[in-house]
């Protein structure tokens, strides 16, 4: 007789994930798809300086994640900062420094930050891809 595992944190739904899923544990079926409805990805690619309004400003814009890595040739340091608003006048979000070869991924949640006022990349130095994940509440 085998007994089933018990339950833990490898059995949780996959982030990320469009379709339905099953728990192997609890035969619980669960939809995560209402976390994801709506959402749209600004890339952005071998950034060596500003971008001014990556994503324009709207009301209940919300930067749910952004995903990057650093993309020099040769690779060095970069670093970079998400504004809300313009460069000139925003906000600084989320300061970013990606070491030789680094990426990074980083997600806040369902609802994530206010940016009404358009997102911005604010460069400092090095070269790197950037993927904004944004959507409008309403």
């Amino acid at each position: 007789m085998v007994l089933p595992s018990s339950p833990d944190r490898r059995n949780d739904p996959p982030k990320g994930r469009l379709t339905p899923e099953r728990n192997a544990v609890s035969e619980e079926t669960f939809d995560n798809t209402s976390l994801h409805i709506g959402t749209l990805v600004d890339v952005n690619t071998g950034i060596t300086a500003d971008v001014g309004m990556a994503v324009a400003p709207a009301p209940g814009l919300r930067l749910i994640g952004f995903s990057c890595r650093e993309s020099a040739a040769s690779p060095a340091a970069a670093t970079f900062i998400i504004i809300h608003g313009s460069v000139a006048a925003g906000t600084a979000l989320v300061p970013v420094e990606l070491t030789l070869d680094e990426s990074r991924v980083d997600w806040y949640g369902p609802d994530g930050l206010d940016v009404a006022n358009g997102i911005s990349i604010d460069w400092v130095a090095g070269t790197f891809d950037l993927h904004l994940f944004y959507k409008t509440l309403s």
